[in-house]
């Protein structure tokens, strides 16, 4: 598959890392699964962090009383 050229708009191939018409360098786009995984990452860590029940101080209950007398 060829792409172009940003600089002086040849078309070059997939692989080139320079124009071989100007010798311009060629800028790989980024790819976008280990982007896609740190995202979803960071997004389970949040998620995990705002499930978490809160802990209570618990207050001791008081004795039961005894019955009427």
């Amino acid at each position: 598959m060829a792409h172009t050229c940003k600089d002086c708009g040849a078309a070059v191939a997939a692989t080139d890392k320079k124009c071989s018409v100007c010798g311009e360098e060629l800028v790989a786009k980024p790819k976008l699964l280990p982007i896609a995984a740190f995202m979803l990452i960071v997004i389970l860590v949040i998620q995990a962090y705002m499930d978490k029940p809160e802990e209570k101080e618990s207050v001791p209950a008081e004795p039961a009383k005894a019955a009427s007398q």
